[in-house]
């Protein structure tokens, strides 16, 4: 299916402007829309890749630049020593309520658009945890957390004044935890608060393990890629979003 690609600009209620990437398919209503919450790295090549391809599969796709009070519009980060290191000076930045800020703005951008009926969020490591953290807060009906980290514990600005899965009474919609086995970041004992958070505030949802499998396996070209898992999280993430 072909794709209409665009950068658009979203007003915030702080008086900043967020800058975003937005994948839709032409000539086809998309009553579905897609938040997608990039990782460690802003909106690099491969968050985009996951606009396109959901666009592709019928829905409308937004990507926000979540480093946007500090990082120039359009900046994103190499899987290097130094990215990685900008990265979690940028991350480390990112506060709790400027990230419930945005996705709000998101939110109310995409219930603007016509056809829209629904907003599913997606969100991959740091995303993760900020997708987890909307998912708490705010009316989002269906979201796909890829190896959120951080989520027991206030290591992060995210993850502060208390722990983000503290939070998980809030979420009123269906929820996908997907991580690997082998996840330094997020390990049996982390995945096992996860599960019971979700368990005892009565959620629906699924977490599904991958045996043998680190963190970050969802990229190509990474130490850590693993294709059937990549293969079978995103015809997870596909059928989540079809019976949304």
């Amino acid at each position: 299916m072909a794709i209409i690609p665009e950068t658009i600009t979203i007003p915030v209620a702080d008086g900043t402007s967020l800058p975003a990437y937005l994948a839709r398919p032409a000539g086809r209503a998309a009553p579905v829309a897609v938040i997608v919450a990039h990782e460690l790295f802003a909106v690099n090549p491969d968050i985009r890749g996951v606009a396109d391809a959901l666009a592709q599969a019928g829905y409308l796709a937004l990507v926000p630049e979540f480093y946007h009070r500090h990082a120039e519009p359009g900046r994103w980060l190499e899987r290097t020593d130094a990215g990685r290191r900008e990265g979690f000076a940028l991350l480390h930045q990112l506060r709790r309520q400027h990230a419930l800020a945005d996705a709000e703005a998101c939110l109310s951008w995409l219930g603007a658009q016509p056809d829209i009926q629904r907003t599913a969020m997606i969100g991959f490591s740091a995303g993760g945890h900020l997708a987890y953290l909307a998912a708490c807060q705010l009316p989002i009906s269906h979201t796909a957390v890829l190896y959120g980290g951080w989520l027991p514990t206030t290591d992060i600005p995210m993850s502060r004044p208390t722990p983000t899965l503290d939070l998980t009474p809030g979420i009123s919609g269906r929820l996908l935890y997907l991580v690997g086995e082998d996840d330094t970041l997020i390990d049996a004992g982390q995945r096992g608060q996860i599960r019971g958070a979700l368990e005892q505030a009565g959620v629906e949802h699924e977490l599904v393990v991958y045996p043998d499998v680190g963190h970050a396996f969802f990229w190509p070209g990474t130490p850590a890629f693993d294709q059937k898992a990549r293969d079978h999280a995103w015809n997870r993430i596909l059928n989540l979003l079809a019976n949304s």
